[in-house]
């Protein structure tokens, strides 16, 4: 049967020789597949339609197994090119004290930390020994064009509470600095002169029509084109931002949190997405049982995604939302994250960074009297998923799903407490 190799996004074919050299297509660089020609390409050229490269190929290639097992092939090859390859280093509490530099591509952890997970794996593996996943973490295998992964859905008692909406507009019309423009002195100055809010300033000769802006966006709950407006005259830390959380319902919010293989151009092993209740979090993990699993699992995750969610994360703006988008484009998947996003690094380090040692989530857990029951660092995955791979255990399996669960919960208290750190 004969194949063309064929770009995913632009349909400009390819030689045989071009492909097995670096499957990139010349044109726009991306993906290219290796196609099987169907009896019904062959019908509707021998009646005299020719087969361009500009036209969409998708329709005239049996595009189900020949896509799906170039996807498995790139992810294969991308495993094996970093299985290897360790991205943490360790220090003592006394060299830590020191703040020792460490590459941006570098993980960190202490020494005790990295012996105590060693004993867990060591216990986890000799729990689980000869157990198999499904017995061992309850889920199901999802199916979708891209392949298969396994999919785990769990309901945690947590409390999540957010401003509610009349007090967010109230906090965010009092404060005329949100226009620009108006400065400390000005802002003294015209509340001097009566217009108390952004409301009042409608019908100010100067300033109407960028109130009026802005009562729009207010009105009209347009949370990201607002966090935009904020940003650029307050720090992406200013609680005003936090406050912007009251214009959005519950369960219109997703916590998100990725555990990878490393800091950059690595496979992502497990996608955590957490759907909120007032009483209840609604976690929902997508896991990657090997390398292979990885592009139908972001593919699932860019489903889950509703444009109406706001996501909240820890460090998501700068790492986890870039890193799902970089492993999209890796694989050839046209999908762009635009949602509202509510970082909580920032405002933690804002509310808490003269109250901790760090602002890592294990040490704000501390803060917060958060404890963990199964827990390894995060610069840990990679080894503990690499000896799942290579033993077939699942118990270090069993420490990831957790460390990633426990994150999803952590983050919608702490979501939830920073108003009381912003109080006081």
């Amino acid at each position: 049967m004969p194949v063309v190799y064929a770009c995913k996004n632009c349909g400009t074919r390819h030689s045989k020789s071009h492909y097995a050299k670096s499957r990139l297509c010349k044109k726009c660089g991306r993906l290219l597949l290796s196609q099987f020609i169907t009896a019904r390409f062959n019908t509707e050229n021998s009646t005299g339609n020719n087969f361009s490269g500009k036209k969409p190929f998708q329709n005239r290639f049996s595009s189900i197994s020949a896509e799906y097992f170039s996807l498995q092939k790139a992810a294969k090859n991308l495993f094996y090119k970093t299985r290897n390859q360790k991205a943490y280093s360790l220090f003592s509490q006394n060299e830590l004290e020191k703040k020792p530099e460490t590459k941006e591509n570098q993980w960190w952890l202490l020494h005790i930390e990295h012996k105590n997970a060693q004993k867990l794996k060591k216990q986890l593996m000799k729990k689980y020994k000869k157990k198999s996943l499904e017995q061992t973490i309850p889920g199901k295998t999802i199916s979708n064009t891209h392949g298969d992964f396994y999919s785990i859905n769990e309901i945690s008692k947590s409390e999540f509470n957010k401003m509610d909406y009349r007090k967010c507009k109230k906090n965010l019309l009092s404060d005329l600095k949100i226009l620009s423009g108006i400065g400390p002195k000005r802002e003294f100055k015209l509340k001097k002169d009566g217009y108390s809010s952004i409301k009042a300033l409608e019908n100010h000769p100067l300033w109407k029509k960028s109130a009026s802006n802005f009562m729009n966006l207010i009105n009209k709950k347009e949370i990201g084109q607002l966090q935009s407006h904020l940003w650029k005259n307050h720090p992406k830390s200013h609680p005003l931002i936090h406050y912007l959380a009251g214009l959005n319902k519950t369960e219109n919010f997703a916590i998100v949190d990725i555990e990878t293989l490393g800091l950059s151009e690595r496979p992502i092993v497990l996608i955590g997405i957490a759907t909120l209740r007032k009483k209840a979090v609604h976690t929902s993990q997508l896991l990657m049982r090997s390398i292979s699993d990885e592009p139908a699992a972001i593919w699932a995750f860019t489903k889950k995604i509703h444009s109406h969610y706001s996501l909240i994360s820890y460090n998501g703006r700068s790492f986890d939302i870039p890193y799902i988008q970089q492993r999209l484009a890796y694989y050839g998947i046209d999908c762009q994250i635009n949602n509202p996003h509510f970082d909580l690094l920032h405002f933690t380090r804002r509310a808490l960074r003269h109250k901790l040692r760090n602002c890592r989530l294990e040490t704000v857990e501390e803060y917060l009297n958060i404890g963990r029951g199964i827990n390894i660092p995060g610069a840990l995955v990679p080894e503990f998923y690499q000896t799942y791979q290579q033993t077939g255990n699942v118990g270090p399996l069993v420490a990831i799903v957790e460390h990633n669960k426990q994150d999803l919960i952590t983050l919608a208290t702490l979501f939830s407490r920073l108003y009381e750190e912003w109080n006081s």
